[in-house]
C-alpha cells in the first residue's frame, strides 16, 4: 500500500502562536531579571485551538475539546456532556473536573502528586462551575478531563488550565454566563510579575479567575504571605491581564467556526 497514514488521535503542533495585545506601561521600563526578555506585565505567547478532540471521527468523541499552549505550557481538555447523572432527581447539572499531569509533564514527579491532582480537580470544579448555567441542564452531569502535557510554573499552569477548560466548554456548546479567563502573578522584590515560569522564584503568587463581561471573580488562589494592600494590587493587576487573555480565547472560538 502507498500513501501516508494519518493518525487521527494525534494533535499536531500549533502552526503559530498569538501573543496578547499590550499597551505600553511603566513596568516595561523597569523589566529586569527575566530570562526570556519579557516585560514584567507581559505573558508568554498563547496558542489556543478549539475542537481538536471532538473533530476526531471516533465513537467516543468528546462534546467539546481544546488545546492550549502558553510558552512551554501545553494542556488538552475534553468535555463530555450534558449526559445522564447518577442522581436522576437533581434540578441542576453537576460539573466535575478531572485534572491530571502526564508522566512526563514535570521535570520531577512529586510523591504527593496524586493528592495534589485531586485537590486541584476540586478547586477547578468550584472555580469554573459558577460560570456554567447548571440550572439549564437538570438531571445531567458535565465532565471536563484535563491533561497537562507540559508544565512550566505551577500557578501559571493552573491559570492556563482554566483558560483551556473555558475554551472546551464553549466548543461543547455549554451555556455559561461568561467565559472564565485566568492569570497568575508572582511577587519578587516588591513588584508583581505576570506569568512566572518555573525558574522565576517568587516570594508570593496569586491567581485570579475572572469573567470580564459580568465583572465577577470566580476564584482567587494565593501562596505565600503578603500584606492586604499588596494582595489587592496583585488581584487588580491580574484582572486587567485577564481581559487580554479573554480576547485571545474569543479569537480562538471565532476561528473555530470560520
Amino acid at each position: 500500500m502507498s500513501g501516508a497514514v494519518n493518525d487521527r488521535r494525534r494533535i499536531n503542533g500549533p502552526a503559530r502562536s498569538v501573543e496578547p495585545i499590550y499597551t505600553p506601561t511603566v513596568l516595561d521600563s523597569v523589566a529586569k531579571g527575566r530570562s526570556d526578555g519579557r516585560g514584567l506585565d507581559h505573558m508568554r505567547p498563547i496558542y489556543a485551538k478549539a475542537g481538536p478532540i471532538s473533530d476526531a471521527q471516533t465513537t467516543a468523541s468528546a462534546s467539546g475539546s481544546a488545546f492550549y499552549e502558553q510558552g512551554s505550557i501545553r494542556i488538552s481538555c475534553a468535555v463530555y456532556g450534558p449526559r445522564s447523572a447518577r442522581k436522576p432527581n437533581a434540578r441542576r447539572a453537576h460539573f466535575v473536573c478531572d485534572f491530571q499531569y502526564a508522566p512526563f509533564a514535570c521535570s520531577k514527579r512529586s510523591p504527593t502528586q496524586s493528592t495534589d491532582e485531586h485537590e486541584t480537580s476540586l478547586w477547578l470544579s468550584n472555580t469554573v462551575g459558577p460560570a456554567i448555567r447548571l440550572e439549564m441542564y437538570p438531571k445531567s452531569s458535565i465532565d471536563a478531563y484535563v491533561t497537562v502535557i507540559e508544565s512550566d510554573g505551577k500557578m501559571a499552569t493552573l491559570a492556563a488550565t482554566i483558560n483551556c477548560i473555558s475554551l472546551a466548554l464553549a466548543d461543547a456548546g455549554i451555556e455559561t454566563y461568561d467565559t472564565v479567563a485566568a492569570c497568575s502573578m508572582g511577587l519578587r522584590d516588591s513588584q508583581w510579575i505576570v506569568d512566572c515560569t518555573h525558574q522565576e522564584n517568587a516570594e508570593c503568587s496569586v491567581l485570579v479567575a475572572y469573567m470580564p463581561s459580568v465583572d465577577e471573580v470566580t476564584g482567587v488562589l494565593q501562596t505565600g504571605k503578603t500584606t492586604l494592600e499588596v494582595h489587592e494590587q496583585g488581584v487588580q493587576l491580574c484582572t486587567n491581564v485577564c481581559v487580554r487573555v479573554y480576547a485571545v480565547i474569543c479569537r480562538a472560538l471565532q476561528a473555530s467556526v470560520e
